[in-house]
């Protein structure tokens, strides 16, 4: 084998999430790296876009369906033009779809798993996880690798690879004083954050309410911020109103200026009451030091490590998780330490330059 490896990446890419976001670094680093990186994504997305404009070999797939004969055949085809020595899936119909031209043509695939929901409980998802025709799923923490090796899959077909922030943008430092202006926060006034796309009820938007409405009644002038797609849509208005915090909520939707975001929150929230892998709002705001407050679920305690990195509580527990930010609200000393031992904990260990090069000895490996 060559030292220059080419690699297929598979994903389906509806929406910008933290999944693309990391496909994209990781397909970025192994080009940086000499390899030769083509990325199938569904056309016309933001991730296709991005990946173009830096100059990746981009191929547009339609991959709403798992079965898609007309994709896989296209995948098979990517592979023998241009000589794919190993095919790596990123979501769960890239799964399907890689899995099969893989097979087709004899390759290595990989796939990554990125949630710490069991995988459903039927023989597609059996074939999909346990098939021995997968060669290795990578978790994105220790978390979900322990969800799948109770879903039945060998231990050691999974290596976990943590994801990785990039230090250039993410960092200590940044000014959110021009964020705090935009969104109306007035200067002194407690801002707490929470950065999550409003896709699914199992993100805990609702439980950040709830404890935001017991945290105005020791900060009257507390604000807080809830940013990602859907976030300022109906739905989310209605549940703001329903609490009677449409003064002390500020509903910002999608942006693409999040280190700045989070560099104007006094506490940055993330609430889910199950399935996080390994959230990247987590160990970003870790990264612009930030003091987090993480329910454990998932990977979260892998980020946060209780009094050291942050502070973790229950899940679907609004007493606790208001209690744990009135904790950073009303001690400087408290927030200020583990918003430095944080930042320090992801620029040794969770960079992307390290998700790199660990997914490329793994590649080594397999080949």
């Amino acid at each position: 084998m060559s030292d220059r490896m080419s690699i297929l990446h598979v994903i389906e890419a509806p929406s910008w999430t933290g999944a693309m976001a990391q496909t994209l670094e990781l397909v970025l680093g192994l080009r940086s790296r000499g390899h030769r990186v083509t990325l199938a994504c569904t056309p016309g997305s933001i991730l296709a876009a991005r990946a173009a404009g830096a100059g990746v070999d981009v191929v547009g797939l339609d991959v709403r369906s798992e079965l898609n004969p007309v994709s896989i055949a296209k995948l098979c085809g990517l592979i023998w033009t241009r000589h794919v020595d190993i095919v790596h899936a990123h979501r769960a119909h890239a799964h399907s779809l890689g899995l099969l031209a893989a097979f087709a043509t004899g390759r290595p695939f990989l796939v990554t798993r990125r949630v710490s929901f069991p995988p459903k409980d039927n023989l597609g998802s059996r074939l999909k996880y346990c098939s021995r025709h997968v060669t290795r799923i990578v978790a994105v923490s220790e978390g979900v690798k322990d969800v799948l090796v109770d879903y039945g899959v060998p231990a050691d077909r999974v290596d976990v690879i943590y994801s990785g922030s990039d230090p250039a943008r993410y960092r200590e430092g940044l000014d959110g004083t021009s964020v705090r202006r935009e969104l109306g926060i007035e200067p002194g006034s407690p801002l707490v954050g929470k950065i999550a796309n409003f896709y699914h009820g199992w993100k805990g938007h609702d439980t950040f309410l709830d404890a935001a409405k017991l945290v105005t009644a020791r900060f009257p002038d507390a604000r807080f911020v809830l940013v990602g797609h859907n976030t300022s849509g109906e739905k989310m208005r209605g549940m703001v109103a329903e609490r009677r915090l449409d003064e002390r909520v500020v509903l910002a939707g999608y942006r693409t200026d999040v280190p700045e975001v989070i560099s104007a929150l006094d506490v940055s929230v993330n609430s889910p009451r199950a399935g996080e892998g390994l959230s990247g709002a987590v160990r970003e705001s870790l990264a612009v030091g930030r003091p987090v407050v993480a329910t454990d679920v998932g990977g979260n305690r892998e980020l946060v490590r209780e009094g050291e990195t942050g502070l973790l509580v229950p899940p679907d527990d609004p007493e606790a998780l208001a209690g744990a930010i009135l904790r950073l609200l009303e001690d400087e000393a408290l927030a200020s330490r583990l918003a430095t031992d944080g930042a320090r904990f992801v620029r040794e260990n969770l960079t992307v330059e390290r998700m790199v090069e660990t997914t490329e000895r793994l590649y080594r490996e397999i080949l």
